[in-house]
């Protein structure tokens, strides 16, 4: 069973780390989600440099003493100051308008750069070594990503590196994470070229969790270096391991983190999707919109914040209408299914009060309305 690589590309794209299973005879009921709010801290914000040789400045304005230049890839502590005027500069061909933003480099040096060569990298309690934070993601940006025995060296890395401070922690996660995920994808695309397949039996046993990783070479490859197995129609690749990664961290993180990390593997344990289909219970899916609602509300500044957005908009959308090859209407006649309207109703008794409930409510009135038939032409 070959690995299809445009079809991996495509999973990838549209699961945002949901990955195929049997559906569930006997689904898991799941605790209530909590959807009260938390109280907004002030936060410190750490940027990270997106142009190579960004100009620091000894004041706020374009003519001020040039005192450093700053490489691609560096974290930055904002200062909270910016400039009272916005320039409108052409950045790598996208035209930006923004103020020049104080810094701090590496803990130590003060100045001033322009907003448009910065991203967010962190929002929340301070980094206690910023200057350790570079020096590792230059280690890593060092290290292949056609390599898998680098994921083992990560790992170990991570072991030394890590430290008390969840803030701290939660940089090294995102770096390693974002390598390991590179380094899964180009390890998963030599499978087509080595014409690695699978027996049915095997491939089953992926879908379903419960392949021996130590019974085949690919396994225990994958195992020692941070990812799992995983298969969807005819595809069979790895994945980062969320265990192995905030183990060899030490788990030290801060709520966000941890909350994204729990929710990740919620949806690793549920496996909802196969490919286009609604594999997973109805009511697992209902609380996961919920949880990753609730998470963009309560973190908007989340250094993930747009796959998290697109997390939220792809649950929300299979929940109000399905997918692809689940649609929540029958397809002769575009009458809602029950199922969905049992779980839309539930959605609506249980979670009043979630973020996108007003919305849930007003597409439900408009289908009663229209006697519960989805418009042919929005399908």
């Amino acid at each position: 069973m070959k690995f299809n690589t445009l079809l991996y590309l495509a999973l990838l794209t549209v699961s945002f780390g949901l990955f195929a299973s049997c559906k569930d005879k006997n689904p898991e009921r799941q605790e209530m989600v909590d959807i009260t709010p938390v109280e907004v801290k002030k936060q410190a914000t750490y940027y990270i440099t997106t142009v190579n040789n960004l100009r620091g400045r000894e004041g706020e304005l374009k003519s001020s003493k040039v005192v450093n230049k700053i490489k691609e890839g560096t974290i930055v502590k904002y200062l909270n100051e910016e400039s009272k005027s916005k320039e409108t500069i052409t950045l790598r061909g996208k035209s930006y308008t923004e103020p020049y933003k104080k810094i701090l480099v590496d803990g130590t040096d003060e100045m001033w750069v322009y907003g448009g060569g910065l991203e967010v990298f962190h929002s929340g309690d301070d980094i206690d070594d910023i200057s350790s934070i570079n020096n590792f993601k230059t280690y890593v940006s060092n290290l292949a990503t056609n390599d898998i025995s680098n994921g083992n060296v990560i790992l170990k890395k991570l072991m030394q590196v890590s430290t008390d401070n969840p803030s701290t922690n939660d940089a090294l996660y995102f770096m390693s994470k974002d390598y390991l995920d590179k380094l899964s994808y180009q390890a998963t695309l030599e499978f087509d070229k080595q014409g690695i397949s699978m027996s049915p039996e095997d491939y089953k046993a992926i879908i379903d969790r419960t392949y021996d990783m130590n019974s085949s070479r690919i396994g225990k490859d994958g195992e020692k270096n941070g990812f799992v197995l995983i298969a969807s129609e005819g595809m069979v690749g790895y994945k980062t391991d969320p265990y192995a990664l905030e183990g060899a961290i030490g788990g030290i993180f801060s709520p966000a983190v941890k909350e994204y990390i729990r929710l990740q593997k919620n949806q690793y344990k549920h496996r909802l999707f196969s490919d286009a289909a609604i594999s997973g219970s109805m009511e697992n899916l209902m609380n996961d919109v919920i949880a990753w609602s609730n998470f963009k509300e309560r973190y908007p500044k989340f250094t993930l914040s747009k796959e998290v957005n697109s997390q939220v908009n792809y649950l929300k959308s299979s929940l109000f209408n399905g997918t692809l090859n689940t649609p929540a209407f029958d397809p002769n006649s575009y009458i809602a299914k029950k199922e969905f309207r049992d779980i839309w109703n539930t959605t609506l008794e249980t979670y009043p009060n979630a973020p996108f409930a007003k919305e849930l409510y007003d597409h439900v009135q408009k289908l009663e309305t229209n006697n519960w038939m989805f418009e042919e032409q929005n399908q």
